[in-house]
Formats: C-alpha cells, sequence, structure tokens
C-alpha cells in the first residue's frame, strides 16, 4: 500500500479528499441520530430521522448515467459544496426542542441528497486513478486513513466534551473538514477521455439504466447486492435503537467511546482485507466474515450488560469483520465492471439496498417503541449474520469465487 502511496500522486490526492470528506460525513451520521435522540426523547423520531438519512439513495438508480457521463470530479466538487452549507446552517442554529424536529428533519434529508451523488462519484473516479490490480488496496488505504482520522477527532470530542456534549461545535468541525474536502478537490482530475459535457437523451440514459440493471442481475453481484441487501436492512434495525441501547448500558458519552471502537475495528478491517484480499479465494473468505460477524454481534450484546471491557473487545471485533465484508463487496463492484459501468452498478446496488434500508429504519423504530428489552434486537441482528452466511455459502458462483487479483471484467 505504501507503493501506491508513494507512486501514484493523483492517487494520493483522492485520497487526501476522501479523507476530510469522510471524517466531515462520519460525524454528522455519527452525531445526528443521538442529536434527535437526546433533544426529543423519541424513539419514532429517531426511527424517522434513520429513514430520512437512508431515502434519498433509493433514487441512486438515476444518478448512475449521471456519473458515468459526467466529470466525476465536478459533481464532487458541487455536492461537497453542497454538505459544507448544510453543515453550516446547523452548527450555527441552536438545537434546541423548540425549533421542530421539522427543521432536524430538513438538514438530515438535504446531506442525504448531496451525498448521493457525491459517494458514487468517487467511488467511479477510483478505477480511473488506480490500476485494477490495487482496487481493493487503495479502498483499503482511503478506510485506513478516514478511519484513523476518526478515531483521533472522536476521541478528542470525548476528552473535550466530557461534561457536556455541544453539537453546535460538533457540526461545526465537520463542516470544517467538509470545506477542507471541497479545496482539495480543486486539484483533482477527470481522467475519463469521454466528453463530460455531452448531452443525454432520455432514450440513452434509459438504455444505460438498463444495462447496468442488467450487468448485476447476470453475474455473482447479483448475490452480493443480495447479501448487502440484508445486512443493510437488519443492521439499520439495529442502527436507529444504538444510541438507546448505549445511552442505557454506558451513558450518552459512551456512544462517542463505542463509536471509537468501531473505528479501530474499521482501520483493522482494512488493513487486514489490503494484506490478504488478494491472497485467499473471496467465496471462502467472505462466508468465514460473515459468520464470525454474526457470532461476535451476539458476544457483544450478551457480554456488555456484564463486563464492560469484554464488550469493548466484542464491539472491535464485531466492527473488524463487519466492514471487511463491505469493503471486500465494494470492490467487487469497482472490479467486475467496465470503467464506464462502475457508476451505474454502484448506485444501482446502492438503490435496492437503500429501499430497504429506509423500511429498516421505520421498523426500527417501531421495535423501539414496542420491544421491552432493546438488547433483543441486537442479538436478532447477528442471527441476521449467519443466516446470510449460510446463503452465501450455498450460492455455487459465490463460493466459487477467486482472490480478487483472478478476477476478470463481467465475471
Amino acid at each position: 500500500m505504501q507503493e501506491l502511496f508513494k507512486q501514484n500522486k493523483m492517487f494520493r490526492r483522492l485520497l487526501t479528499y476522501q479523507f476530510f470528506s469522510a471524517l466531515g460525513g462520519a460525524i454528522f451520521n455519527f452525531f445526528i441520530l443521538l442529536s434527535v435522540h437526546l433533544i426529543y426523547q423519541n424513539p419514532m423520531y429517531t426511527g424517522v430521522a434513520g429513514f430520512l438519512m437512508a431515502v434519498p439513495f433509493i433514487f441512486s438508480f438515476a444518478v448512475g448515467p449521471i456519473v458515468d457521463r459526467r466529470n466525476k470530479v465536478s459533481i464532487m466538487r458541487l455536492t461537497t459544496l453542497l454538505e459544507f452549507s448544510v453543515l453550516s446552517l446547523l452548527a450555527f442554529t441552536p438545537l434546541q426542542e423548540q425549533i421542530g424536529v421539522l427543521f432536524m428533519f430538513g438538514v438530515i434529508l438535504a446531506f442525504g441528497i448531496a451525498a448521493l451523488f457525491e459517494s458514487p462519484a468517487s467511488s467511479a473516479l477510483l478505477p480511473q486513478v488506480v490500476g485494477e490490480d490495487k482496487i481493493l488496496e487503495a479502498n483499503s488505504m482511503i478506510n485506513i486513513v478516514a478511519m484513523a482520522g476518526g478515531v483521533v477527532i472522536a476521541t478528542t470530542l470525548f476528552i473535550t466534551l466530557r461534561e457536556e456534549i455541544l453539537f453546535s461545535f460538533i457540526y461545526g468541525l465537520s463542516a470544517i473538514f467538509v470545506a477542507i474536502a471541497f479545496i482539495v478537490s480543486l486539484f483533482l482530475k477527470n481522467t475519463d477521455s469521454k466528453d463530460s459535457t455531452s448531452k443525454t437523451s432520455l432514450a440513452e440514459y434509459v438504455k444505460d439504466l438498463k444495462e447496468g440493471a442488467k450487468f448485476v442481475r447476470d453475474n455473482v453481484l447479483i448475490y452480493i447486492l443480495i447479501a448487502a441487501t440484508a445486512m443493510g436492512s437488519f443492521g439499520e434495525v439495529t442502527f436507529i435503537n444504538r444510541p438507546m441501547f448505549l445511552e442505557y448500558h454506558v451513558g450518552a458519552q459512551g456512544y462517542i467511546v463505542f463509536s471509537v471502537l468501531s473505528l479501530l475495528g474499521g482501520i483493522l478491517a482494512s488493513s487486514f482485507v489490503g494484506k490478504i484480499g488478494n491472497k485467499y479465494k473471496l467465496g471462502k473468505l467472505i462466508f468465514i466474515l460473515l459468520l464470525m460477524s454474526g457470532v461476535v454481534r451476539i458476544i457483544f450484546t450478551l457480554v456488555l450488560p456484564i463486563r464492560l471491557m469484554g464488550g469493548v473487545a466484542a464491539m472491535i471485533a464485531y466492527a473488524t469483520f463487519g466492514t471487511a465484508v463491505g469493503i471486500v463487496f465494494s470492490s467487487l463492484n469497482q472490479k467486475i465492471p467496465n470503467k464506464d459501468m462502475v457508476g451505474r452498478v454502484v448506485t444501482i446496488s446502492t438503490t435496492v439496498r437503500s429501499i430497504f434500508v429506509t423500511i429498516g429504519a421505520l421498523i426500527g423504530g417501531f421495535l423501539g417503541s414496542i420491544v421491552p428489552v432493546v438488547d433483543h434486537i441486537f442479538i436478532y441482528h447477528g442471527l441476521s449474520y449467519l443466516a446470510i452466511a449460510a446463503f452465501m455459502w450455498f450460492v455455487p458462483s459465490v463460493r466459487a469465487l477467486p482472490r480478487m487479483d483472478e478476477i476478470e471484467k463481467g465475471e
């Protein structure tokens, strides 16, 4: 990974952009649900907030052809500016109950719309910047630097905000990071030889969508999508209830601590996948990672109420295995399609996942209101991972996946 960083100047710039963009977005995503939970103390409001975070991505399929046919860097610049504007508004608005929950919902929706374009654009730019044999390595490095920065920031926030969580300060910091990402984007270049300003007719647009959907349907990516969709849906149910779960067991400040633990696990996962991703057959690797994710999720839920350090270790392990699965899935979405189809594949997959994530958010809010013991929701989450692992193992094309560097286009 160090060789890739040293030899590829454009990748270094993209890595820097991803670092600050990820920091700004992560701070927002980590704290926005906690904000809604602490201010309104209503699980249904938290569920709606989670729904609004996910619902823009239902329309990702419509973004794919735009990303593939337009200048990716220009899209990244515009959307980063919008994210900065939204975060600045949030930073200068006193988060008090009298402003109304509708304001919070509007901010969440606006940020999600910006991320709807920014994420696939940066994903589609990566295969233009690095060679096909370096995609998994590049994704791992991007995750490492982003999560390492997140650990530093979250730890700093925990130390400086021990008595009170100052949300205006937190969102102001997030806005600064996004602003830096925008500045870095000015030094990025779109290397695609296509005319990025060419107009697309409606018929061509629809044709692009159909080609992308057919490509996903006709190869192993359809099973990757099914697994990712199930993981996202069940995961969102627990994500909505995580503020309540952690506040009950470790307090509001503990929410920050366990966010840091998630990032630490992500760093371990990125290092792990970056080193072994091209050494082992992906079919077996995916099965093992999913299996271990389910097991440690259940262990985390059972151990945390009894022994804090045991819960800490289990949380790091869960984040490690879960993030590793995500990196492998993302790399397959970038590796298998041709470069001019990556945007469509990524956004079509995002659309399908987001439909079920939004459903999971609403279900999570409902369950949080009626389930007497919120811990049960997290145990069911672990069981869902075990079921997904079994499904993937019994799919021949998934089980037969070779090493990442052996995969051919369209496989």
